[in-house]
């Protein structure tokens, strides 16, 4: 009876251990070195719901709430400001070209987004500019390279029509060339073994896949009136996603259609690049809903592409069922953070535009901007919170955003990123 009983004990001390190391055993802080020792005081800072008066104190570029009994380089009142994350841009493609890249950078950091996902690019193009990104003073940016497509299907025909315009002069001649680098053909699962060594050699943060019209896949697969736009066999989806999670890769999957949705949920995508049906104007299933939150999915909506169809007969029609399609999502609860997807634009336009529909509250709009879109941008970094031992990366707000939403980028009176204070 004894041994038993102390069988038990180990048994509930063994179960009791395992639980508690599971909270962000995976997540971790970058610290900074260099970063000032910053003593703040009279601040109100957001806890995740409301805003409370602390103090903080900065060290190597982490945050504490803990009085750090140490002199300090640096003493900030700020004076009863407001104090949030900073923002993150979970989708855009406008980081690869040198062409007023200062300028794309400079309009991220005064818009106070520090964090961006680049949902694909080409890495021979890209890599000559990483030394502007993921450092303290600058933003941080995560990388999928090439996404994976059917034959023919988006982005190829995207990436020819570049190629014509000359854009990839002394990379590529032909489009054939650019094939593993702008795009991966995946056809079959042969295909996708042959060629997964190569997508892991580019050394991805994520695998992007394209759902194009899904439901058609087999009538548009061998027909050359779809050139551009199609993608993956829908029955290779789970397939992908279970390799690539046996890598530790999130798999993020563009869509268009609320099939294609259906679809990526189903094979357990980790995000949903665009809302569907933003041109054809139907409605998602609310079961597919329902299952993207028990599975955590994220959806970035990118409704700023509605903008595009301003002159289109049936834009009010459209618009209307972006709506419809939100208030499923929120009344799901499914996770939603901010993206653009406009390459010259970045994720302020799309918080404005979301802000316009009045279907989400402050708080909503809030957490989708500086918790969601950090999350699933850099999902195992310490930043998208002001918690102890998180990334001492911070915005002070002149006004409550809880109360007054309509303009918060241009409330900000103070950027802070991994302990340095950046310019405003």
């Amino acid at each position: 009876m004894k041994n038993r009983i102390c069988g038990l004990f180990i048994l509930l001390f063994v179960l009791i251990s395992c639980q508690s190391k599971k909270p962000d055993t995976k997540k971790t802080a970058i610290e900074n070195p260099n970063s000032l020792s910053i003593k703040l005081v009279n601040g109100e800072w957001f806890n995740g719901n409301i805003f409370e008066r602390k103090t903080a104190w900065v060290r190597e570029g982490i945050l504490s709430f803990k009085n750090q009994n140490t002199e300090n380089n640096t003493i900030i009142d700020l004076s009863g400001k407001f104090i949030v994350p900073p923002f993150g841009e979970a989708h855009n493609h406008n980081l690869e070209s040198e062409y007023e890249l200062s300028k794309r950078i400079n309009s991220y950091l005064e818009n106070g987004v520090f964090y961006v996902k680049h949902l694909s690019s080409i890495k021979k193009r890209i890599d000559p500019l990483m030394h502007h990104y993921n450092k303290p003073g600058g933003i941080d940016v995560t990388l999928a390279h090439a996404p994976l497509t059917g034959t023919g299907g988006h982005p190829v025909a995207l990436r020819k029509r570049f190629l014509d315009y000359g854009y990839f002069e002394g990379l590529f001649e032909t489009i054939e060339e650019i094939e593993s680098h702008g795009y991966f053909t995946i056809d079959d699962s042969q295909d996708l073994e042959n060629k997964w060594s190569k997508i892991l050699s580019f050394k991805p943060d994520f695998i992007k896949i394209n759902l194009l019209y899904s439901e058609e896949y087999q009538k548009r697969k061998n027909d050359t009136a779809f050139f551009g736009k199609k993608g993956l066999n829908p029955e290779l989806v789970p397939e992908i996603v279970k390799k690539a999670h046996q890598h530790d890769l999130r798999v993020s999957a563009h869509v268009e259609t609320a099939h294609d949705f259906h679809v990526a949920v189903r094979a357990g995508v980790d995000e949903i690049a665009h809302l569907p049906e933003i041109s054809n104007g139907k409605q998602i299933l609310v079961e597919d809903a329902t299952l993207a939150k028990e599975k955590g999915t994220i959806v970035v909506p990118t409704i700023s592409l509605v903008t595009k169809r301003k002159k289109k007969a049936n834009y009010n029609q459209l618009v209307e069922n972006i709506k419809t399609n939100l208030k499923i999502l929120k009344e799901q609860e499914v996770q939603i953070a901010i993206g653009s997807d406009m390459y010259n634009d970045n994720s302020t336009g799309e918080f404005q535009l979301l802000y316009s529909y009045n279907i989400f509250s402050n708080l909503e709009l809030l957490k989708m901007w500086c918790e969601n879109s950090a999350s699933t941008i850099f999902p195992n970094r310490k930043i998208g919170h002001l918690k102890e031992g998180y990334e001492a990366s911070f915005l002070a707000l002149s006004s409550n955003p809880l109360e007054s939403m309509k303009e918060i980028n241009k409330s900000i009176i103070l950027k802070v990123k991994q302990g340095e204070i950046l310019d405003n």
